[in-house]
């Protein structure tokens, strides 16, 4: 038993340790610990806010946007792999961009309605 809380502990404190490095990393370790961790909460932050677009559309609208977002989703992949390796950076850059995109879609639904020509 003390084995077992003897390794949470370090565990806890190494996960507390590499997120406290974010701001200033140390290694090429702290570094792409970090930039996955952007990317994971900017990946979620996107399907969060495509979630709350696809509610504000009716349904030829949803099926524009869905198209957009599998077209968008093969073009990052394009860009971001090379052979077997994954770029976490220009993945993170392009979810990023994706999300500016969609929550300007959101801005414009709530002023103006949702027009369908700015949903390809």
């Amino acid at each position: 038993m003390k084995k077992i809380l003897f390794a949470s502990c370090c565990l806890a404190f190494s996960s507390w340790a590499m997120a406290d490095n974010c701001n200033q990393t140390r290694n090429t370790f702290d570094d792409i610990y970090c930039t996955n961790k952007l990317y994971a909460s900017a990946d979620n932050e996107l399907n969060k806010n495509y979630q709350l677009l696809r509610g504000q559309l009716n349904t030829q609208q949803k099926a524009i946007l869905k198209r957009s977002q599998l077209a968008w989703i093969r073009d990052r992949d394009e860009n971001c792999t090379n052979g077997s390796t994954v770029d976490v950076a220009c993945r993170l850059e392009h979810t990023q961009q994706r999300n500016h995109w969609i929550q300007e879609r959101i801005r414009e639904c709530k002023t103006i309605g949702c027009k369908t020509s700015t949903l390809d």
